[in-house]
């Protein structure tokens, strides 16, 4: 047990929580002793049994207290008077009542509650049993009073303060509790930003790579040059892809700040993008009107990525064909992007697709404070996404 206690200090309470525990069992121990030398007291002196009577109600009072502290309280202000009955260990009796005051108010009653009835009890007994209350003759009774007082509210103020601590620690706990939910929940929303960052720039770069591919395929016997042009393109895809997975893996494993790499792409790239698409093979009619300036940066990753997801789910599952607009209308608050392709007659099982593009697009406007809306029409297929220039939730 002493290796377990020595060991694991963190299991067991604190001390100033175990103190209030510590000073009852020591009242409760001191009123029992004064007890027995009152009962001795009365037995050595040979007096009636009436002086057993005031040292007796008062442990009465202190074992009632535990169950019911207004009656214990009763009881124990009985107590005092009763030494009227015989002078024999009067002191000893006004002496427990000091500790007793202590006890009733460290078990919870209130100091305003127990310091008038048992110093006013106390003041009386004493002054009637020493004939005066002028504290120039005898100060005894003033002195059991204003001690019975000060018991009370030290007995208050201890339990007060162990109140306070349990308070401060209940709200520190808390407080830790809401802090880890909150980094939990930092964590979560930072891995699914990092899948939706994974799922955009790598399956554009993966479909760009087929598409690259494809066209060698098709050019192999017939056009050497546009072979050799469809396999640089081909290469530069995979770089992309591993120049962008390489910027995420840095970021999760070596704690770098996003800030010291190379900044996301926004919506100053559309065109670029859309170029990447056409050498690959799409056939993209594109209208893109000049956004301007004052677009939130999250807004601006956010259109790039959805164009770049809806452009990669037009070659994956449309014919190759697709009309693209990028415009800012409502007076200029908000990005309107629309993209529409034709289903494709073509199967691509081989694609890699993880069948939650269209989610995360729609995660990628809600989390802008936007929209999106997918229709299907047949042969027609479109997206519609609408994103506030300044961003929003």
């Amino acid at each position: 047990m002493a290796r377990r206690s020595s060991g694991q200090h963190g299991e067991h309470a604190p001390m100033w929580l175990l103190m209030p525990r510590i000073l009852e069992v020591a009242l409760v121990s001191i009123v029992l002793l004064a007890s027995l030398v009152v009962f001795y007291t009365v037995a050595s002196s040979g007096s009636a049994w009436q002086a057993y009577l005031p040292p007796s109600v008062l442990l009465l009072g202190v074992l009632l207290s535990y169950r019911f502290p207004w009656a214990g309280l009763v009881v124990i202000a009985i107590a005092p008077v009763l030494t009227l009955l015989s002078d024999t260990a009067a002191v000893g009796t006004w002496s427990m009542v000091c500790f007793a005051a202590f006890l009733l108010t460290l078990r919870g009653l209130t100091p305003i509650a127990v310091a008038p009835v048992l110093a006013i009890s106390v003041f009386v007994s004493s002054a009637l049993s020493i004939g005066t209350i002028d504290i120039s003759v005898d100060a005894t009774s003033s002195i059991f009073a204003f001690s019975v007082i000060v018991a009370a509210v030290f007995g208050g103020a201890t339990r007060g303060n162990g109140q306070y601590r349990q308070e401060v620690q209940l709200r520190i706990r808390e407080e830790q509790t809401a802090r880890r939910a909150a980094v939990d929940r930092g964590i979560a929303q930072e891995r699914l930003r990092i899948a939706r960052d994974l799922h955009d720039s790598v399956g554009h770069q993966v479909a760009m790579i087929n598409m690259h591919l494809g066209a060698a395929e098709v050019s192999l016997q017939s056009d050497e040059d546009s072979v050799r042009k469809s396999l640089q393109a081909a290469r530069g895809s995979v770089r992309e892809v591993l120049k962008e997975t390489q910027q995420i893996i840095a970021i999760l494993n070596t704690g770098r700040d996003e800030n010291e790499l190379e900044a996301t792409p926004g919506h100053e790239l559309i065109t670029n993008l859309i170029e990447s698409y056409r050498t690959g093979g799409m056939h993209i009619d594109a209208t893109i009107n000049d956004l301007g300036g004052g677009i939130a940066p999250q807004v601006s990753i956010a259109a790039y990525r959805i164009v770049q997801e809806g452009l990669t789910n037009a070659h994956r599952y449309g014919d190759g064909v697709a009309s693209i607009s990028v415009e800012r209308g409502t007076g200029g608050e908000e990005l309107r992007i629309e993209i529409v392709n034709r289903h494709g007659s073509r199967k691509h099982s081989s694609e890699p697709g993880g069948g939650n593009g269209l989610v995360g697009m729609r995660e990628r406007a809600e989390s802008v404070g936007g929209s999106l809306e997918i229709q299907s029409e047949f042969p027609l297929f479109w997206v519609v996404a609408t994103l506030p220039v300044a961003g929003g939730k």
